[in-house]
């Protein structure tokens, strides 16, 4: 092989469905919406550690439909009867890091989110879902929205316990 033509180096591609749950409009709207349904009930904003989980929550398959319908089922609670996912969690968190870092950026960008200190402002209310969104955005939206409820009832600390996340 020539010396100027040197072999490129492999580049990971996404499938489809990845590259657009990984949109950094979508991941910002999810963050948003865990922002804003934690602060409708008057806690406030979200910890930046907090944020942090909102993707790995809301875009891993496997865990959305292990949530619960409902947000009286506390994070305690599911996260004790869902050890294997709750396992894993800590990896994905690692994984997504870079993506969630880029969906605040975003929404900062857009004005959809707000540093407020060590914390993230959401600075309206969630897009409402739409007829047309396909299930996999819709069923994101729906995980997203109940990790805020949860966020409303738990200190931060008792998150990174219970899930086992090291910050």
């Amino acid at each position: 092989m020539p010396a100027d033509n040197p072999p490129r180096p492999m580049r990971w591609r996404r499938s489809p469905e990845a590259t657009a749950l990984f949109n950094a409009a979508l991941t910002s709207e999810l963050i948003a919406t865990s922002c804003h349904w934690r602060q409708a009930s008057g806690v406030g904003a979200m910890a930046w550690t907090e944020a942090f989980l909102v993707l790995p929550i809301a875009l891993h398959a496997e865990t959305r439909r292990s949530l619960p319908a409902q947000a009286r089922v506390t994070l305690s609670r599911w996260a004790t009867q869902n050890p294997a996912i709750v396992g894993e969690l800590a990896s994905r968190v690692d994984l997504m890091s870079e993506q969630t870092r880029r969906a605040i950026r975003f929404g900062l960008r857009g004005q959809r989110l707000e540093l407020r200190g060590a914390t993230i402002f959401a600075t309206g209310s969630p897009k409402s879902r739409a007829v047309g969104w396909p299930a996999e955005v819709a069923a994101a939206t729906r995980a997203a929205k109940l990790y805020g409820r949860w966020l409303a009832s738990i200190e931060t600390h008792e998150v990174v316990e219970i899930l086992g996340i090291g910050v």
